[in-house]
């Protein structure tokens, strides 16, 4: 939560909480948030549910909100995901959203390879 308030003062976005309607109950989150990638500052689009809740559409739901938020309201240009190369729905989330993989990295963060997903403003 820390993080994510440190994120809005200092760049004007996070993740947010995604809601059920029906339930009013909490499925997980998505937003927008800064990375640094590759020696490059990225932002990317960040989707994370709660396991009961996969296979239902809701991260292609919300990534697809994120990314159209990020181009029309905050006209960024590029959008990425940064996503373990053995997690295939959520490689598959970031292909339905018209993300394509540009490269593998090792991630700064962790020392992990990632796959890094990209899509730019048409």
């Amino acid at each position: 939560m820390r993080r994510n308030l440190e994120s809005y003062q200092k760049y004007g976005i996070g993740l947010w909480a995604a809601i059920l309607k029906d339930l009013n109950g909490f499925a997980g989150q998505c937003g927008l948030v800064v990375q640094h990638v590759d020696g490059k500052t990225e932002i990317e689009i960040g989707y994370l549910f709660l396991r009961k809740y996969w296979g239902q559409g809701l991260a292609t739901e919300a990534a697809l909100a994120c990314r159209n938020y990020g181009f029309t309201s905050l006209n960024f240009t590029r959008l990425i995901s940064l996503i373990n190369p053995n997690n295939m729905p959520s490689r598959r989330v970031a292909e339905k959203i018209g993300m394509t993989l540009e490269k593998e990295v090792k991630w700064e963060k962790t020392g992990n390879i990632i796959c890094v997903y990209a899509i730019a403003r048409m």
